[in-house]
């Protein structure tokens, strides 16, 4: 069943992806937009399905690293619905859509390789600290979209493309910049108290809130980068080319913290 319905998954965010570059390169038509949408919608279904099955099956599946990225693709999704509703940007799933096939392509592919995390504590500390991070990740990801789309489209103005040639259905730049200044505000409080509490479950696990483990010093890099990120918009108002890159970059570095860190490096979180 989780081959099944990540296989299903997946295909739907490759159609979607398809949908939504054709649109940028060419022209978005209503028909192709509201395909694209329908296919994530149903890829964020069947998601849907297999979390709430093996989560009543087996919590302790939370940890094991073929699923750890499924709830992180369902929370993206679910994000970019909700910014969707309230923003109306069909470019917000630009981004996500390719990243959640990326996900769930990794998921499928780390499936039977995983190993047993050593005194695991499954319990209410747990998942606050998996859902909130898991959000949090996730508004990097919107964050991130957006400011990338941003830098885009300000060198191709910088470089005087023609009106002509510019991509016909990308928000403007303060679209964009509110998109990130959005995700940002609430993605780096989630991302905050996620982390706490995951120092609190280390402590019920492992009899220690820090070990200096490679995942937990990323952890606090990528806190330290975010809240730079979010003291700028809310202290100084910044916005623009530095909040675009910076939400770049702690994207980036997160995603290194779950496809090498994770991996590769001896951590509590190799599993």
């Amino acid at each position: 069943m989780l081959v099944t319905l990540s296989l299903s998954s997946l295909v739907l965010c490759a159609v979607a992806t398809v949908l939504l570059y054709s649109g940028v390169v060419g022209h978005f038509s209503a028909a192709v937009q509201k395909k694209a949408i329908c296919c994530l919608g149903a890829s964020f279904l069947l998601l849907s399905l297999l979390l709430s099955v093996n989560f009543i099956r087996d919590m302790d599946i939370l940890v094991l690293r073929s699923w750890y990225l499924i709830p992180l693709c369902w929370s993206l999704l679910l994000i970019s619905f909700i910014l969707y509703y309230k923003v109306r940007y069909v470019t917000i799933f630009i981004f996500v859509a390719p990243l959640c096939f990326i996900l769930l392509l990794s998921a499928i592919v780390f499936l039977h390789q995983e190993k047993p995390m050593e005194n695991l504590v499954v319990g209410p500390i747990l998942l606050i600290h998996l859902f909130l991070i898991f959000a949090g990740i996730g508004l990097m990801g919107i964050s991130a979209g957006a400011g990338t789309l941003f830098l885009w489209q300000e060198k191709l103005l910088k470089n005087k493309t023609k009106l002509a040639h510019m991509p016909k259905n990308i928000p403007s730049l303060g679209a964009l910049d509110k998109v990130n200044s959005i995700a940002t505000n609430i993605g780096f409080p989630l991302y905050t108290v996620g982390l706490v509490s995951g120092f609190i479950w280390a402590y019920m696990a492992w009899g220690r809130i820090f070990s200096f483990d490679p995942k937990e010093i990323i952890s606090l890099l990528i806190l330290a980068l975010y809240g730079y990120l979010f003291y700028e918009r809310k202290v100084h108002g910044t916005n623009g080319r530095k909040t675009a890159q910076l939400a770049l970059a702690v994207f980036v570095i997160a995603m290194f913290s779950i496809f090498v860190v994770n991996t590769f490096l001896p951590t509590h979180h190799s599993f």
